[in-house]
């Protein structure tokens, strides 16, 4: 194995992971504490947030809006109580990825099983400990190809799963 070629794929990824989180939350400005955890908002237009949980930048939650909303704040709290399998993973990735190529290939179908993982423990931690489930207006595509494209290219599992109730099934 190449170990200077793991190393350097390994700086990298900390390098991008951390200097996106830097750039987030030195963008943003704190506008609440609430005990470890702190809320900013960056000022843009998008109803959303992200939870900043990395070597550097931990337990901060940045609203990409001008307002913070309850719901997606207990989701991203969820996200902070988790441990970061993604940062985990692709630092594992990084460092093995010298040994062969094809190892790609299957961290793709991986990563993006965790993603989905970790997305649906966030809700779950939200359902359960403030009652508040996700909500959105967009209802199943009829199309299979629509369908396939809403898991595929989404961090998220798609909208139309996530309103219903069986999501929220603990098993």
């Amino acid at each position: 194995m190449n170990l200077e070629l793991s190393l350097f794929n390994v700086a990298i990824v900390i390098a991008i992971y951390e200097s996106f989180h830097a750039y987030l939350f030195y963008k943003s400005r704190e506008i609440e504490k609430k005990g470890r955890i702190s809320i900013r908002i960056l000022n843009n237009e998008e109803e959303n947030a992200i939870a900043l949980n990395s070597f550097f930048f931990r337990n901060t939650i940045v609203f990409l809006s001008n307002e913070i909303n309850e719901k997606i704040l207990r989701h991203e709290e969820g996200h902070l109580k988790q441990p970061n399998y993604i940062y985990a993973f692709l630092l594992l990735v990084a460092a093995l990825l010298p040994l062969s190529y094809i190892i790609a290939v299957p961290a793709v179908f991986i990563g993006k099983f965790l993603l989905w993982k970790m997305e649906r423990d966030a809700d779950l931690y939200a359902y359960r400990l403030y009652n508040v489930k996700y909500e959105s207006d967009v209802f199943r595509p009829k199309s299979r190809i629509e369908r396939l494209k809403a898991w595929i290219f989404d961090t998220h599992p798609p909208d139309y799963m996530r309103k219903i109730e069986e999501y929220y099934d603990k098993k």
